[in-house]
């Protein structure tokens, strides 16, 4: 017997047909089955409620029921004890997510041992304050460095590698990206898609003023130090895959760098990376 932990975002629209749908199949194979303490349906039987952060290190793997943005929060509590994830996309776009609604059945193939698992990096943030650390994050797609309140002040940013000075912004801010996440907010503000099977750190600049170089492609080994400044002592704020905010004071450094973390993520289909490209970002508007 199996413990698998299901992950419900309770905000989707027919959550509760979705999540029923997945319990009765995991139960059906006789495996034990936890649903996050944070969604509860009494009409719902034989499974058991526990918070997230109890569930997933007793759990074979966990089944992410949303979108993208549950699967980045889940991959955070799952990296910790490397629990791999699986997702079925009710959202938009489920770029990251392996099933679609209509695709549960297929979960079975995960219980027969009919699937891969991808391997994908992740970013930590660390932010000093007179050498102190006093906020660290991670995160699966990006961490973002952008202005805050008031929105009319421009971003001075500079960054070095390891030591080495090798950029300076004025703009909106920067965003540094895994390859996971160079299909998210980096390719928005003008950056590469990177294949997630290589191990890099994108940086893109945010709205840049003037002529300034594009995004960067370092290494994955390299440690990236950020010192920002702006005309506004309140205007600046990090944050990890959008949700994981902290303001930076005057003085502060912003670490980014590959976290010892990752995050598995279940493959049933077979797909390739470019196969996806193609389905979810780059022919969505194609008649």
């Amino acid at each position: 017997m199996k413990t698998i932990y299901v992950h419900p975002n309770e905000q989707k629209p027919n959550i509760r047909e979705a999540v029923s749908e997945v319990c009765a199949l995991l139960r059906g194979r006789g495996e034990r089955v936890l649903v996050s303490a944070a969604y509860f349906d009494p009409a719902l039987p034989g499974v058991t409620y526990c918070p997230a952060e109890e569930a997933i290190p007793q759990a074979a793997f966990a089944v992410s029921l949303g979108g993208d943005g549950t699967m980045l929060r889940l991959s955070r509590l799952a990296a910790r004890s490397q629990v791999p994830i699986i997702g079925v996309n009710l959202g938009h776009v489920g770029f990251m997510t392996e099933l679609e609604r209509d695709e549960i059945p297929l979960l079975g193939r995960v219980l027969d041992g009919n699937f891969t698992c991808d391997d994908r990096m992740m970013l930590r943030l660390t932010v000093l304050r007179g050498g102190r650390a006093v906020f660290t994050c991670d995160a699966l797609n990006d961490i973002a460095l952008v202005r805050g309140t008031p929105m009319f002040h421009v971003v001075h940013i500079d960054v070095e590698a390891d030591g080495t000075r090798v950029a300076a912004f004025s703009g909106d801010g920067v965003v540094f990206a895994t390859p996971t996440g160079s299909t998210a907010y980096s390719l928005s503000a003008g950056g590469p898609i990177v294949e997630p099977s290589t191990e890099n750190i994108v940086l893109t600049p945010v709205c840049a003023h003037g002529f300034q170089p594009g995004s960067f492609i370092f290494s994955a080994r390299r440690r990236l130090s950020i010192h920002a400044r702006c005309g506004h002592s309140a205007g600046l704020c990090v944050s990890g895959d959008g949700d994981q905010d902290f303001p930076l004071l005057p003085g502060d450094e912003a670490v980014v760098e590959r976290s010892p973390l990752q995050t598995r993520l279940l493959r049933v289909k077979g797909h390739s990376f470019y196969h996806i490209l193609q389905q979810k970002l780059i022919g969505r508007d194609e008649p």
